[in-house]
């Protein structure tokens, strides 16, 4: 009986004193992120838009918004494209009109700061079809969607690759250092995909540097956009043209792109 009351005063006395502890952890100074996209439609039309956060620290849920920056977009005819923030973060613009071979400038003022980057448009394929596959030998089930598209003939296409439905948002790379002229495959795993949900599935032409930067960023992330957490130390294309040690996060691209709806059977 004495060990038995020796057991249980221990065990009260663990916990009583449990506590949360948070470790007073180095804070960088924060960086500025930019997601910035100009993507020709397959009606003709273009989608601008330009998103600005903040990097946060470990203990923070959510990186913070800028939304009293300078957006605009500058051709080399000196055409200017100014950007308003319509919420979020989040800054549009409906009056460019993309173009082979134009070279567009971002420009984004915050603060004392001023970030550029400089892109032109990179074209791409259509989805061919799309193919699902249940494997339900699984816990839990996983639905793999492949997403398939004709590799035009010479090498340097490079791809990415939206998935979105109502709870998920997913992203992936190629190029066709392997697949050059032929079908291609780019291949989502999806748990516990109910039948009949309707997916969003898209394919953008990027660079060869724009894939680097997704690649690497995509294995630094398990899931989910690379965007929402707190970004790797992975260096894009823009620059601070003030204070170049004060580099930003993210990546400018402009791209051509297409969008298909499945229904998942």
């Amino acid at each position: 009986m004495k060990y038995l009351y020796i057991i249980m005063f221990l065990f009260l006395g663990i916990v009583s004193c449990e506590d949360v502890v948070e470790v007073d952890l180095d804070t960088a100074t924060p960086r500025l992120v930019i997601d910035a996209a100009l993507e020709l439609n397959e009606d003709g039309s273009t989608t601008s838009t330009v998103s600005l956060s903040r990097t946060a620290g470990f203990y923070e849920e959510d990186n913070p918004i800028v939304t009293n920056a300078s957006v605009v977009i500058n051709e080399s005819n000196g055409t200017t494209h100014s950007f308003r923030h319509i919420g979020g973060g989040v800054y549009e613009s409906n009056t460019i009109n993309l173009i082979d071979n134009e070279v567009y400038t971002l420009i984004v003022e915050d603060g004392n700061d001023i970030y550029t980057a400089s892109q032109t448009l990179e074209r791409t394929v259509p989805i061919a079809t799309v193919e699902q596959l249940v494997l339900d030998n699984l816990d839990p089930e996983i639905t793999r969607i492949t997403v398939l598209y004709d590799d035009p003939v010479g090498l340097g296409d490079n791809y990415l690759f939206t998935y979105q439905d109502q709870y998920n948002d997913e992203l992936d790379v190629g190029d066709d250092e392997f697949t050059d002229g032929n079908r291609a495959p780019s291949i989502f795993f999806m748990e516990d995909l109910p039948v009949g949900t309707v997916i969003t599935l898209g394919i953008k032409g990027i660079d060869s540097d724009c894939y680097r930067f997704y690649e690497t960023l995509l294995q630094q992330t398990e899931s989910g956009g690379p965007f929402d957490t707190q970004p790797a130390t992975v260096r894009g294309n823009i620059v601070n043209s003030v204070n170049e040690e004060n580099f930003p996060f993210g990546y400018f691209r402009i791209s051509e792109v297409f969008f298909t709806e499945y229904t998942v059977q």
